[in-house]
């Protein structure tokens, strides 16, 4: 981890926007517990998860990802919305690519959240750029089971 101090003794000439990580799957690990957030304009319930990088997989171009700096010590945030409409995708993600037993139906949602940290999931990197064209983000399109 960086020092404090390295980061605010950086000269300005050494900061650049990062690389967006090359489109592909790669395999990664939900790292600690999720924050819950309310987000948007209507302030709409999530919770976003930290996937830590492990290893990328064949669908990814190597040189990009050397360029972009490697995945090393690196993680994504993959959001997930909790509103009725969108439950069956924290359902999906929780039990079907994360692998967690939810014992038929009968554990409840936070029960499933909170076994999810160190489990792996297969996540699909995609770019989306910035609705004023400027930057392209990294944004995971999907997850699978490992």
């Amino acid at each position: 981890m960086t020092d404090f101090q390295d980061i605010l003794n950086k000269p300005m000439s050494e900061i650049d926007r990062p690389k967006p990580y090359p489109v592909g799957s790669y395999v990664a690990l939900v790292e600690g517990l999720p924050k819950f957030e309310k987000v948007g304009e209507n302030q709409t319930q999530c919770v976003d998860f930290t996937l830590r990088f492990l290893s990328e997989r064949e669908d990814v171009d190597k040189l990009a990802l050397m360029e972009a700096g490697g995945i090393n010590g690196k993680s994504i945030r993959h959001r997930v919305f909790l509103t009725e409409d969108s439950l069956w995708r924290a359902k999906k993600f929780l039990v079907d690519d994360l692998g967690i037993d939810d014992e038929g139906g009968a554990k409840r949602l936070s029960q499933l959240i909170n076994e999810a940290p160190g489990r792996q999931v297969i996540i699909t990197i995609r770019h989306r750029p910035a609705k004023d064209g400027s930057v392209v983000y990294s944004e995971i399109s999907q997850t699978a089971k490992v």
